[in-house]
């Protein structure tokens, strides 16, 4: 056992331990002990992590460089085709601009936000025809046009036409100067018609002429009937409760004329009305409004019932029967009952002395052709019937409110007071086919002195 420890420690310390009287001869046998320190261990396990963390930067960069390369191709690829687009862009915009009604044709930004503008600036050129129906004579003495042209951009109308007097004397230049004086003469209207509240009535609720063109008035008072079976035109009367769920907000004076008729009304139109359907034992039903009558026809149980469907709207003011009921005064401002607000015609009235009375006065400064009508060239004729008459050309600039589509309930006044809507008007007594020149042995034609004036210059000029 001691030279074993002998063996081992001579290894240990490297020292060869004196052997004294070896006795006994052994086999040389080899052993290790790990005697290494804890730091060691640890350092050992740290390159190991370091090995490992080495490592996964080194995947690690190389995918971020991989992914690098990607995007740059990526981006580089972006580049060139929004290169490629902005070159497309740039022809493409010089051929746009090259467009002279590019505004026609580009939808700009917000245009929806400015539809109540592109409204306003609109044109009605269809009011024309209204305003030549009260300045053109239409009794035996007449003037006809064989063309018209309108510019709406300046406003401005040039006529070719004729005239013939055949009401003493018998001069047709007569019939032209008095065409003039018409036109210097003629006015128009517009406004609103607003309920019994003060609201607006829309426009499409209300009509003004009958299917002639012709302006429903009586006497010298004008109206216009408000439609309440038209989409969004429904009133009630004043006072009269507004049935739940229902979106009407016109009301009408219950004093008002109108127009009943009976109507036929379904489980909806009765729902929508606020009507209480029940039905009893018996099979009978009952509603809760005794207005409406139930019958049976073949069969089939319907409701009917007797409904306002017009209501009289008047244009002109009732003047006294409005001032002795208050709904007027002596300024001209009216309430309390559905009419018409004019953006033209102003009233006024002034007590009669020893009178519950007033006498009225209106005003309107609103002329259609302020500079008139200037006659540009005249000369004799022949019309279609070989009359002899008188042809000219002449042109009239128009205010430009009155064709302006943002004023609504447009009328133009004759100098006499007859007026005419910018509803349909008849247009088919206003034109004809344009008279001839004098041939050359025309000698009555010219030599003709009534379509001068009394001048016996050849053509007539003026």
């Amino acid at each position: 056992m001691k030279e074993w420890f002998d063996k081992i420690l001579a290894k240990v310390t490297g020292k060869q331990v004196e052997q004294k009287n070896p006795l006994i001869t052994t086999v040389a046998t080899t052993y290790e002990i790990n005697l290494v320190p804890e730091v060691k261990m640890q350092m050992i396990r740290a390159q190991k992590l370091r090995n490992l963390v080495l490592f996964i930067c080194i995947v690690v960069s190389v995918a971020s460089v991989s992914v690098v390369l990607v995007l740059f191709g990526i981006k580089s690829g972006q580049d060139i085709a929004m290169a490629s687009q902005d070159k497309r862009l740039d022809v493409m915009s010089d051929k746009l601009m090259g467009y002279e009604e590019l505004g026609d044709l580009v939808t700009i930004q917000s245009q929806l936000a400015r539809l109540d503008d592109i409204s306003d600036k609109k044109t009605l050129l269809s009011r024309v025809f209204g305003a030549l129906g009260v300045m053109l004579s239409q009794g035996e003495d007449f003037v006809k046009l064989s063309e018209l042209r309108v510019d709406l951009d300046s406003n401005s109308l040039r006529m070719e036409g004729q005239t013939d007097a055949r009401v003493a004397p018998l001069i047709d230049y007569r019939v032209l100067e008095a065409f003039k004086k018409s036109a210097a003469l003629t006015k128009y209207d517009y406004g609103r018609y607003v309920d019994v509240k003060g609201n607006d009535i829309p426009t499409w609720c209300m009509n003004e002429s009958d299917e002639n063109g012709n302006a429903y008035r009586v006497g010298e008072s004008y109206y216009a009937w408000w439609d309440l079976t038209a989409e969004g035109c429904a009133a009630l009367p004043l006072g009269e409760t507004v049935p739940e769920d229902s979106n009407i907000s016109l009301f009408y004076n219950s004093e008002a004329e109108v127009e009943i008729a009976e109507q036929e009304m379904s489980y909806e139109d009765l729902e929508a009305a606020g009507v209480k359907v029940e039905v009893d034992e018996e099979g009978n039903t009952k509603l809760s409004d005794e207005k409406i009558e139930i019958r049976d026809v073949e069969g089939v149980t319907k409701f009917y019932r007797q409904s306002v469907v017009r209501v009289k709207v008047w244009r002109t003011p009732q003047f006294n029967a409005w001032f002795n009921g208050g709904l007027m005064d002596l300024d001209g401002h009216i309430e309390g009952i559905e009419h018409f607000e004019s953006k033209c015609t102003t009233y006024a009235g002034q007590m009669v002395s020893g009178s519950a009375t007033a006498k009225w006065t209106s005003a309107n400064e609103c002329y259609l052709a302020p500079d008139g009508l200037t006659v540009t060239d005249s000369s004799n004729g022949r019309d279609e019937s070989d009359n002899l008459v008188l042809k000219f050309t002449a042109t009239m600039k128009v205010d430009p409110n009155f064709f302006a589509f943002k004023n609504k309930h447009m009328i133009a006044i004759g100098p006499m007071g007859q007026n005419v809507t910018d509803s349909y008007v008849q247009i088919g007594n206003i034109f004809t086919q344009e008279a001839r020149e004098c041939g050359e042995n025309d000698t009555e034609c010219l030599t003709n002195s009534t379509n001068t004036g009394g001048s016996t210059q050849n053509g007539g000029q003026q």
